[in-house]
């Protein structure tokens, strides 16, 4: 069975999510759907030479691989422009209590990202990049997360958090932070945009994966859905459902009776499953689909083995 993953393959080699399905008998298929940019590098740089201490955070707050990645940037350029700035000078020496990261918690959505943040804290000198990493696994969307950060007995009563944000963050962490008196500063380090070529891509990628008469279709007597397709993000969802309807038929929530009931017979069917709860109800709410499987949290064994539960439980057929 196939599962179409619609997000970047990592530079893993094998990438995780097409490696765990491929141990369970599946043919993974990843294509691209969103183009991501860093903005505002600078303000994070200054943010970050400028040490915790001038603004009083007792943490940070990240929920994306790419708020490291900003991270990580931001941090090479005052390497490379400011060798002799007084935050290189004291990481160097030692006497880093003022300026030093390494003692600040950071708060990390998923596995995923708690990985990558580890792996920057090596990678980054000392003292300017992530070493004491919070959340993760036991945080897999940003009301976990939030509630992780108002529980952690070990960080000071009075928290006053860096929060690194996309441009298409939802207000829950603010929400339930500032609700419990948790002093917030947001900085935009990234902002996203459908993939101009998806539509392209997508093509390309089902007939590289053996499926030449596009639409694909169903034979008559064939009662299996051709699939899974995977959505990780409700910014994905919007900009790439137009074009899989091209292909697929999504059972709804509600028959409204319109071209895609009319015409799914001709369709491949597609079952339907979300990275976490957040997409799933941008699924519901704004698209009517119906999800059928939802990642306990966002790894690729948890979705991978959401997908197999429910496909034993359902003998793969709707």
């Amino acid at each position: 069975m196939n599962v179409l993953l619609l997000r970047s393959p990592t530079s893993d080699v094998p990438d995780k999510y097409e490696a765990v399905f491929r141990t369970h008998g599946y043919s993974p298929i990843s294509v691209p759907v969103l183009e991501t940019t860093l903005v505002h590098l600078e303000q994070l740089a200054n943010r970050i030479a400028e040490g915790p201490s001038v603004h009083r955070f007792t943490g940070v707050i990240i929920t994306s691989k790419r708020s490291i990645e900003a991270w990580g940037q931001a941090v090479d350029s005052i390497v490379a422009q400011s060798r002799e700035s007084a935050i290189v000078q004291e990481v160097s020496s030692g006497n880093e209590d003022k300026t030093s990261w390494g003692s600040i918690p950071f708060y990390v959505v998923g596995e995923v990202s708690a990985e990558a943040a580890r792996e920057l804290g090596k990678r980054l000198p000392r003292g300017l990049g992530p070493t004491d990493v919070r959340g993760g696994p036991e945080a897999g969307s940003a009301e976990q997360l939030a509630r992780l950060i108002l529980e952690d007995g070990d960080a000071p009563e009075s928290k006053n958090m860096l929060y690194l944000t996309g441009d298409k963050n939802r207000d829950t962490m603010s929400r339930i932070l500032n609700q419990g008196g948790v002093g917030l500063e947001e900085l935009q380090v990234y902002e996203t945009r459908g993939s101009l070529t998806f539509a392209h891509d997508l093509e390309d990628a089902l007939r590289r994966a053996g499926f030449v008469g596009l639409p694909i279709c169903l034979s008559d007597d064939a009662k299996e859905a051709w699939g899974w397709i995977v959505f990780f993000a409700p910014s994905a969802a919007r900009h790439v459902y137009p074009t899989l309807r091209n292909y697929f038929f999504f059972p709804r929530l509600v028959d409204t009776g319109g071209a895609d009931e009319l015409g799914h017979g001709r369709k491949e069917i597609a079952k339907v499953a979300a990275i976490g709860p957040t997409t799933a109800s941008a699924l519901h709410d704004e698209l009517g689909l119906r999800v059928d499987v939802v990642a306990p949290k966002p790894t690729p064994a948890e979705l991978a083995s959401a997908i197999v539960g429910f496909d034993s439980a359902n003998h793969s057929v709707y």
